[in-house]
């Protein structure tokens, strides 16, 4: 009973370190998403801005006001969101197929959207909008996940699940690619954006659309969490213990979907977020999936936000696409895992 004890108390000591060091960071990055860039703003700016639209203070508008407000809040928030996003889509992927490789973009669920999110476009009128893109972006996540649930029954393997997957998103993007370049709008995204991500182009109106599906497909993974937790033991077992698993299963991946479709319809097709995160958070988390989903969300927000941060400074006046030093950072993490599985 004392080993118990202890342990309990100290996975309860490790989540609230994780919980306190992750909101701290929160805050940090997202200061510094608003006062860092090619267009010099202080902390004054800032306060004087919040004061402006809060109507606390009077005067003239700055061009800082209008940097920050325009451009710089609503490319924070679609990296809180969507880095926030892509890590509960990681937790919930990981539990359902019960493979710790499962991830948005490995397992074709991010391409799927963004080929979504591009039919959407040419459904929305010109000037109207991107609510219709969200939503496509979302039908087109939530059937991949539930096809990759039917794939999932037939295959034992892990490795040969995520290749499927693998497969199925580079087709995917195959075509996405193919779409994008053919039709030459300035409505449409760059073939950059769909393939590596990016913030670059972050409205407000994207924030809007993106942020109650985000929202939406988080809260019922949370409300899964005990199911998932059992079903960790297995699905037979889960059975046993009254967990519908079908169910269970099937309401995960369509929030899975509509999660994802909000993340690529604000960063694009962005990798690794939704696998590094929750690898690295479980060993903190213990086994609650629902304490794993909210470090996973505080996590990928924070993760999403900075590697954006990095991105449009470190060879500035150049943005690196945010996908490409996601996979710099992701790639290591995944090999270091797979090396270090018991064969």
């Amino acid at each position: 009973m004392t080993a118990t004890s202890d342990f309990r108390r100290h996975q309860t000591v490790r989540r609230r370190q994780a919980f306190s060091v992750l909101g701290f960071l929160l805050v940090a990055v997202t200061l510094l998403g608003l006062l860092a860039g090619s267009v010099a703003v202080g902390f004054d700016d800032l306060m004087h801005m919040i004061g402006v639209r809060s109507g606390l203070t009077s005067g003239p508008d700055r061009l800082s006001d209008s940097v920050l407000w325009s451009i710089r809040l609503p490319r924070v928030l679609a990296g809180l969101v969507g880095g926030a996003g892509l890590g509960v889509a990681g937790v919930a992927l990981q539990g359902t197929f019960r493979n710790p490789l499962a991830d948005p973009h490995l397992v074709g669920v991010a391409p799927a959207a963004g080929l979504g999110a591009v039919a959407g476009i040419a459904l929305t009128p010109a000037g109207g909008s991107p609510v219709i893109m969200m939503l496509c972006a979302a039908a087109g996540g939530v059937l991949l996940a539930l096809l990759m649930m039917r794939i999932a029954a037939d295959v034992v393997e892990s490795g040969q699940f995520v290749l499927v997957g693998i497969a199925l998103g580079f087709a995917f993007l195959a075509i996405l690619g193919v779409v994008v370049l053919a039709w030459d709008s300035p409505r449409v995204p760059t073939f950059t954006f769909w393939v590596f991500g990016g913030l670059s182009g972050s409205t407000w109106s994207r924030v809007v659309a993106a942020t109650p599906l985000v929202v939406a497909g988080a809260a019922v993974v949370v409300g899964l969490g005990r199911s998932l937790d059992v079903l960790a033991l297995g699905e037979q077992e889960a059975r046993h213990l009254g967990v519908d698993v079908s169910r269970v299963k099937t309401l995960a991946l369509a929030a899975v979907g509509v999660i994802v479709g909000g993340a690529v319809g604000l960063a694009g097709v962005v990798g690794f977020v939704g696998l590094v995160i929750p690898l690295v958070l479980r060993s903190w988390s213990g086994p609650s999936h629902r304490t794993l989903v909210i470090l996973s969300a505080l996590a990928g927000a924070v993760a999403l936000t900075a590697i954006d941060i990095l991105a449009r400074t470190i060879a500035a006046p150049v943005e690196i696409p945010v996908g490409l030093l996601t996979a710099i950072g992701g790639a290591p993490v995944l090999v270091w895992f797979l090396l270090r599985r018991p064969r």
